[in-house]
């Protein structure tokens, strides 16, 4: 009797940082990631990712931030724009802006599903709550009560509501907003995060939405997806 045929890989066309510290679990999410047609980029360290993602920009970068070799994930975010990024951890990270967030332990398949997912998103077309974003033409969109009610906002404001809306009902820190709506090294104090907050819950007000940002006492605000 014959062996039956193994699958070939698809051939690649999105690339993946794995950033894991364990050969095992790295080796075997490279494989997996291979036969979804990802080309996988593998680093054992913080170190080593922040220089692989200098050389070669990935698609989407996944880390395992629960050991100390690989707990440093801020390169993602210091990327200009920033990269996606993907957390595998054994427990919540808040404020780290993370795009997707997987919790241990996990199936390497439904994994990369997810991944696949999440780069499948339209980034022009966000939406969170009662809120609709097209960034393309500048739209923001209120859907309330059967009701669709459009809201202007300034180039700040629409990057402040696309940065808590990135990660619905999660708590984002103050200088991660700061650091992704004005940049990083930026000398705007952080103050002017809470400023700009006041001015779009104005907005959203006018909007019957002025409740879908949350201030998290200590760390920063959240953008809550139930009323």
């Amino acid at each position: 009797m014959h062996e039956p045929a193994v699958p070939a890989p698809r051939p690649p066309h999105r690339t993946v940082l794995v950033v894991v510290e364990e050969t095992v679990i790295r080796e075997l999410l490279a494989v997996h990631f291979r036969f979804a047609g990802f080309f996988p980029m593998l680093a054992a360290s913080s170190v080593e990712a922040r220089r692989l993602a200098g050389e070669v920009r990935p698609d989407v970068v996944l880390v395992d931030p629960d050991t100390p070799a690989t707990a440093d994930t801020g390169f993602a975010a210091e990327a200009v724009p920033p990269l996606p990024l993907v957390l595998v951890s054994a427990q919540s990270s808040t404020g780290c802006g993370a795009a997707l967030q997987l919790y241990k332990p996990f199936a390497p398949r439904e994994l990369v599903g997810e991944v696949v997912r999440l780069l499948r998103r339209d980034p022009q077309r966000l939406r969170a709550g009662p809120i609709v974003i097209d960034a393309e033409r500048h739209l923001i969109t209120v859907n309330r009560q059967g009701r669709a009610t459009p809201v202007e906002l300034a180039p700040v404001e629409l990057k402040l509501l696309q940065c808590l809306m990135a990660r619905p009902d999660h708590a984002i820190e103050r200088r991660h907003i700061l650091s992704t709506v004005w940049g990083k090294g930026s000398e705007v104090d952080v103050r002017t995060v809470d400023q700009n907050i006041k001015r779009l819950r104005r907005c959203l007000e006018d909007a019957g939405a002025g409740d879908v940002i949350r201030t998290v006492r200590g760390v920063g605000y959240r953008f809550s997806s139930v009323p």
